[in-house]
């Protein structure tokens, strides 16, 4: 091979090698080891609140039913006894579904009540929680229905939690409201029509949350306690912060459940823990309890 030639062939060669390293993928450093997670901790456990009566479940057997517009949670047997039951709209928090406070509307239904919870997390306006009511009703009125003539809708009460407190007294203002129980009511937006709780058909169970930093009581609570026109009871849950309803419910179960039974079935036991200065709820150590209007 000649001198010239060599050259060439070398020269090939060495641009060929260069060609293939150029081609060859950069080296991929070595993975830099993720830090472990940082686990979250357990929520904390809520405070060991006084049980009362209605705190713990009654004695009807309950089932849920999800439905399009609402899941209803009802007696398993429905009539027993010729009882046509009262109804009980319930308003989710933003974000939350009914399934997130199952501990409140079993409990409603195991003592006697059919409950329309909206499913929508979005419940501020109360038209939601109003069109359970336009279901039930229906329902109550259609041949063949497993609701037919089981209901009474001349006894219907609102509950909700947040925005669906203030979806409560949205609902409220409907005439077919009889009684309210809006729990950590937020009225300062998210649907809430200021002046809402001024126009309420009925007594007015207003619920509080001593450790509320969400719905915070001057601006959401204290106005309706101050402005309705209704009869009102605020009770406040020292050392409740806004997510129990959210959680094991604590002990909200109770006072809503025990509420409607006064207001809408007249029971007398659940009376006494409203009424006089020694009822169950203003002596116990755990609430606190304000009245206005002859509640």
């Amino acid at each position: 091979m000649s001198k010239r030639r060599l050259i060439c062939t070398t020269i090939a060669m060495s641009l060929a090698a260069a060609i293939a390293a150029q081609a060859q993928p950069p080296a991929t450093p070595p993975a830099t080891p993720a830090a472990p997670a940082t686990p979250r901790p357990p929520p904390a456990p809520d405070p060991a609140w006084g049980k009362l009566a209605y705190d713990a479940k009654g004695p009807n057997r309950t089932v849920t039913e999800p439905g399009e517009v609402c899941t209803i949670v009802r007696p398993e047997t429905l009539g027993a006894g010729g009882l046509r039951h009262p109804i009980i709209l319930w308003g989710n928090g933003t974000g939350q579904r009914p399934t997130g406070y199952l501990p409140i509307l079993e409990t409603l239904a195991s003592w006697g009540f059919v409950v329309g919870a909206a499913n929508t997390t979005n419940a501020g306006t109360g038209i939601e929680m109003l069109s359970c009511l336009d279901w039930l009703t229906a329902k109550n009125g259609e041949a063949g229905s497993v609701y037919q003539g089981k209901l009474d809708p001349s006894k219907v009460g609102a509950s909700g939690h947040s925005q669906g407190g203030g979806g409560t007294l949205m609902a409220g203002r409907d005439p077919r409201v009889k009684a309210t129980a809006p729990l950590q009511p937020y009225t300062i937006g998210l649907g809430y029509v200021a002046g809402a709780h001024t126009l309420q058909n009925g007594p007015v169970l207003l619920i509080s949350g001593g450790n509320d930093t969400i719905a915070r009581i001057e601006p959401n609570q204290k106005p309706v306690f101050d402005q309705t026109t209704q009869p009102i009871l605020w009770a406040t849950l020292k050392d409740s912060s806004h997510l129990v309803p959210m959680r094991s419910g604590g002990v909200y179960p109770g006072i809503i459940t025990a509420w409607f039974r006064y207001q809408l079935m007249g029971d007398p036991a659940a009376a006494a823990m409203f009424q006089g200065p020694a009822c169950a709820y203003c002596t116990s150590p755990d609430w606190t309890l304000q009245r206005k209007g002859g509640a």
